[in-house]
């Protein structure tokens, strides 16, 4: 806005600045609308989650182990077949679940192992006898981890089930 004075060539400017009450009256709500804001709150009620399956963590681990013994159990048998995709899909769900389970909780060589079945069942087209062997491996040492309640994926019991089940990878693979 420019108001003229009584001379002829000299101009004044007077500049005008609004505050934007909108904005002050959201307050830290605001901050919601950016990108990438998490409140405060969720991280905590997240958190609060996270530490309330983890108090279950050893039993939600060995329902889900159960859970993909008994999809092996039904699909080794079976030859090439729909119902055997069928297992197989189920199988990899249950080993990714297991593995973001093992992964949140401290489980590192369970996951580990939960990890390496699943990128195998999803991703091999192997002759039934490989499938067998590398699979019941996979299961073996995930057994034997929950139970033996090793925690890390380091140490002696850790590498020599890692070499164990590599040892059966690369044999029939």
């Amino acid at each position: 806005m420019s108001e003229k004075s009584d001379k002829k060539d000299e101009v004044k400017i007077k500049r005008l600045t609004f505050s934007n009450r909108l904005k002050a009256r959201m307050g830290e709500g605001f901050k919601e609308q950016e990108e990438g804001f998490l409140s405060p709150l969720s991280i905590f009620e997240a958190d609060k989650i996270i530490a309330d399956l983890c108090l279950d963590c050893a039993g939600e681990l060995t329902k889900n182990l159960d859970m993909l013994h008994g999809y092996w159990a039904k699909m080794k048998d079976l030859g090439v077949s729909p119902e055997r995709t069928e297992f197989s899909d189920k199988m990899f769900l249950c080993a990714h679940e297991i593995k973001d389970i093992g992964s949140t909780c401290g489980y590192d060589l369970l996951a580990h192992f939960a990890e390496s079945l699943r990128d195998y069942v999803g991703r091999t087209e192997l002759n039934m006898h490989a499938q067998v062997v590398i699979i019941q491996a996979h299961l073996d040492a995930m057994a034997t981890v929950l139970k033996a309640g090793v925690k890390k994926d380091a140490g002696p019991e850790a590498e020599e089930l890692k070499r164990m089940v590599q040892k059966a990878i690369e044999k029939y693979h």
